[in-house]
């Protein structure tokens, strides 16, 4: 199950909730004052240690869902 983030346009909050993805377009109430909310996109990063102990980030870890494929995105996110 995907966790989406959200921001209150009443106070600003930001906070996550999980949830399905069939609900991930339903209101989501501010914990903090109750307010309606937008969904963000949801940015990922990976990084991945060498051999020489320095930090990279991994190619190709962007956010996908993974289900991503020649025919284009699976997961047809929309926001």
């Amino acid at each position: 199950m995907p966790i989406y983030e959200y921001t209150c346009v009443s106070c600003g909050d930001r906070f996550e909730k999980l949830r399905p993805v069939t609900r991930m377009d339903d209101p989501a109430p501010c914990p903090a004052c109750g307010g309606d909310s937008s969904r963000q996109l949801s940015v990922f990063a990976a990084f991945s240690s060498g051999s020489d102990g320095e930090a990279a980030a991994v190619p190709g870890a962007g956010g996908g869902c993974g289900g991503c494929g020649p025919g284009g995105c699976g997961c047809a996110m929309t926001v």
